[in-house]
């Protein structure tokens, strides 16, 4: 096991880069959903994307239509 430490200590920083990178992306996303113009709107189409498996490009149709209607 002591051969192998270095791989250990590797595996266990790639892994924590991981998560931070990932939870990153969570914070810009959320930041850019609450800085739009109509965060409600931006979150109903981000829900369409992550729970449903629309386009990315229907779910910003929806976004404007709720954000036009508003």
């Amino acid at each position: 096991m002591v051969d192998h430490c270095g791989f250990y200590i590797v595996r266990e920083a790639i892994s924590q880069l991981s998560v931070s990178h990932n939870m990153t992306k969570m914070v810009d996303m959320g930041r850019n959903i609450f800085q739009s113009e109509d965060p409600v709107a931006m979150i109903q189409a981000v829900k369409e994307v992550v729970h449903d498996n629309e386009s990315p490009e229907k779910a910003f149709d929806l976004y404007n239509t709720l954000k036009n209607k508003g």
